[in-house]
């Protein structure tokens, strides 16, 4: 690029300084030949003749002129620019005067003399004055040289440039090629399923940027891998156990050591349905998490809503002496909503609260809305969630070691995919403790008063 620029601008540089000096030479023989058209007419008109008038301009520099002619200068001829001459010749087209010492006493054609300027007095041609460029090759003009100097100090200038250029050029590559490098190791590491590997540079630039963006995306590589990892885990234990009572029971009715009773029949069929639920689960969450959910919304009046979900728990509240209240008089209008999925999202939520509450404790639920928000809240008074905890709690599979329930895990998984399903969210808060029990805030938008 630097090469390139260097030609381009000598190539430039030169035809401009060459328009430059022309109309600036022009210019200037223009004045020239204005100044010695008087100096001879009034040399002709003091003479009157051309005689003697080869005699008072030579061209070797610093020579006096005996001559006092008004107007003549005392120094010699010096020529307007460097290697250019001067040539007179009278009405006849004899030449008279001529610094160059080529043309003196010739008789000059008819075409020459056109390309001159005429001397008139009175209207009457007396002569005819012209300026002439140098007839040497070897005398360069001061338009040339100047042109040169400045194509030459280019040249140079552009060699220097080229040099830095290059060790600069040098530098910034191994600044930018480096990097780049050990993205591209660190890459084929992670190619290699080497997830712990991360790329270590401390730089605030783009390629800063993009180690940075890298080490994110190799941070939740290893997370869902790990949590891959989990989840087959996790799948293949909630499997095994019912399958391997399935088996155990079979094999001991083909053996006859089991006799097929109504009983055994229901626990075998129990298991079936476990295995059904857990299926299923798993599926609901995939097609949530993948957004193909579907969802039949209509309006939905969140009191009745709220009475559906809490009459299968009555009777466990009833035996366990838990006070469960629902509170919905904050809410004025119906929801457009999913009301099977929502219906879910509740009893997960309440069966989650049951199953850490203890006997004689209280759960409550309500709902109000907020900023065209439909805000659902279930809180329990069990003995709270360990902060290290809540952030896995929507986790499949996790569970943590205070509750009492027997389930697999999926509850508040499915919970979270039917919630943002909805386009919504939900949050937990808890107060780890004896009595400071937790609570889930769901937010859901919605439209009111939405035709079904």
């Amino acid at each position: 690029m630097i090469a390139v620029a260097v030609v381009v601008l000598a190539f430039t540089s030169r035809m401009y300084i060459n328009n430059i000096f022309d109309r600036y030479t022009e210019s200037y023989r223009g004045v020239v030949e204005e100044h010695w058209e008087l100096y001879f007419k009034s040399y002709y008109l003091s003479r009157g003749s051309w005689e003697g008038v080869s005699e008072i301009l030579t061209t070797r520099p610093g020579r006096r002129v005996g001559s006092g002619t008004p107007g003549m200068e005392r120094e010699g001829y010096r020529g307007v620019l460097p290697g250019e001459g001067l040539l007179l010749a009278d009405a006849q087209g004899l030449v008279v005067l001529d610094t160059q010492d080529e043309r003196i006493g010739e008789i000059l054609p008819k075409s020459f003399l056109e390309r001159g300027n005429v001397l008139a007095i009175d209207g009457e041609k007396v002569g005819t004055l012209m300026l002439l460029p140098s007839t040497s090759r070897a005398v360069l003009t001061l338009e040339e040289q100047f042109s040169r100097s400045v194509v030459f100090a280019i040249i140079w200038g552009g060699l220097g440039a080229l040099a830095v250029g290059a060790i600069i050029s040098v530098i910034l590559t191994r600044q930018i090629v480096s990097p780049l490098a050990l993205l591209t190791s660190s890459a084929r590491k992670f190619a290699r399923r080497d997830f712990r590997h991360r790329v270590r540079l401390d730089k605030k630039d783009e390629i800063g940027n993009l180690a940075e963006a890298f080490n994110f995306m190799a941070d939740s590589i290893e997370k869902n891998e790990k949590l891959r990892h989990s989840l087959l885990a996790d799948v293949s234990h909630e499997l095994r156990t019912p399958l391997t009572v399935l088996r155990g029971n079979f094999e001991a009715l083909q053996a006859g050591k089991l006799e097929a009773t109504p009983e055994l029949l229901s626990s075998l069929y129990d298991e079936v349905l476990r295995l059904g639920r857990l299926v299923n689960d798993l599926e609901t969450i995939n097609v949530a998490e993948a957004g193909k959910l579907p969802l039949y919304c209509k309006a939905v009046d969140v009191k009745a809503l709220f009475s559906r979900v809490a009459a299968p728990f009555q009777h466990e509240a009833t035996e366990r002496e838990i006070e469960l209240h629902t509170e919905t008089v904050h809410v004025q209008k119906s929801w457009f909503l999913d009301e099977d999925r929502i219906v879910q999202v509740l009893i997960n939520l309440l069966a989650n609260a049951f199953g850490y509450t203890p006997d004689r404790g209280t759960i409550e639920m309500s709902a109000r809305e907020e900023n065209n928000f439909l805000i659902i809240n279930v809180e329990d008074s069990g003995p709270g969630i360990p902060e290290k905890e809540i952030p896995f709690i929507f986790e499949r599979f996790y569970k943590t070691g205070t509750g009492r329930g027997d389930g697999c895990g999926l509850g508040l998984s499915i919970t979270k995919s039917l919630v943002e399903a909805h386009g919504g969210t939900i949050r937990v808060a808890s107060r780890p403790g004896v009595g400071g029990g937790s609570m889930f805030v769901v937010s859901l938008p919605s439209v009111p008063d939405a035709p079904g």
